[in-house]
């Protein structure tokens, strides 16, 4: 990996990989053994290291990304493919929803794009690898930033799952707390409401996910610092840890002596403090960990 900017030309980047070299030679004479860097290891060999403390870790807690459900078919809000780029993101602003019915109005059309897509996903295998790691007893919970419920779908045991940012598959009432199943609300808007209101005490509808400036749910927040705090392992898997504050759980772990995977695509803050680092889709590097962990703790068994 050469600093880009120490490259001004091919010229340069051969200097520099030939210097980095060298330096590696001097630093083996004290050292007497040459380390492989974590960045060139082979895929492979992060496999079976993942796998290695996933199989020794007996509480190991799950933090899930929009990066795990792009496989799924529901794209990263941060990509320009997204539909609801086409809208007005101040609309999605929770104190506009609550003081301009015209906000409303506008997010409840983004929503129910929203709503169509994540109706339609189904869960890849990275969502099952989950599924088996919990049916082997060592998953203690999975927190995830997604709304699209696709971990339950999956077939988590739903007690285990944290939604640190609520969810779009229900629907209550802000004033009165009435919970209201989305696809009745869907079909609402369907045949013509602009703006749903609650049946019981025409309160404000809401989807049950975090709005921009919403508060965060009190119990998930407190749910999910805990089990991070008792961690052995934190499993990231597809988010770039951009979005506070769930972008410090890893610290917390961390801090608490847990060992840290992460497997994303894009780089994250905590990469240099991670145990193993995989960039790679996590439908294809998961379900191989899950196997190879099995394959291990088959071995130790015969042995």
């Amino acid at each position: 990996k050469i600093p880009l900017v120490r490259v001004i030309s091919p010229e340069e980047a051969i200097k520099w990989v030939k210097k980095e070299a060298e330096g590696e030679m001097f630093w083996k004479i004290f050292s007497g053994t040459k380390k492989e860097k974590p960045w060139k290891e082979s895929l492979e060999k992060k496999i079976d290291k993942a796998a290695q403390l996933m199989l020794f870790s007996k509480k190991i807690i799950a933090l899930t990304g929009a990066g795990i459900s792009t496989e799924s078919g529901i794209p990263d809000y941060r990509t320009d493919f997204i539909a609801w780029k086409k809208y007005d993101t101040s609309h999605f602003r929770y104190e506009n929803f609550l003081r301009s019915e015209y906000s409303r109005m506008k997010y409840w059309e983004m929503s129910q794009d929203f709503y169509l897509l994540i109706k339609q996903a189904n869960p890849n295998p990275a969502h099952l690898a989950l599924v088996e790691l919990e049916h082997l007893g060592k998953l203690l919970g999975i927190i995830t930033q997604n709304v699209d419920r696709l971990h339950q779908k999956a077939g988590n045991s739903p007690e285990k799952i944290i939604e640190l940012h609520g969810n779009e598959l229900t629907v209550s009432c802000l004033n009165c707390g009435k919970k209201y199943p989305r696809s009745l609300i869907y079909d609402w808007i369907i045949n013509g409401v602009k703006v749903p209101y609650c049946i019981e005490c025409q309160g404000i509808l809401k989807p049950d996910s975090v709005a921009f400036g919403q508060p965060m749910p009190y119990l998930a927040s407190k749910r999910a610092f805990e089990l991070v705090s008792n961690a052995d392992l934190l499993l990231v898997v597809g988010t770039s840890l951009q979005v506070q504050p769930a972008a410090l759980l890893p610290w917390k772990a961390k801090e608490n002596g847990a060992k840290l995977i992460i497997i994303n695509l894009t780089p994250t803050q905590y990469d240099q403090n991670a145990d193993v680092l995989i960039k790679e889709r996590a439908g294809i590097v998961l379900p191989k960990i899950i196997e190879r962990m099995k394959e291990l703790n088959l071995y130790i068994k015969e042995t």
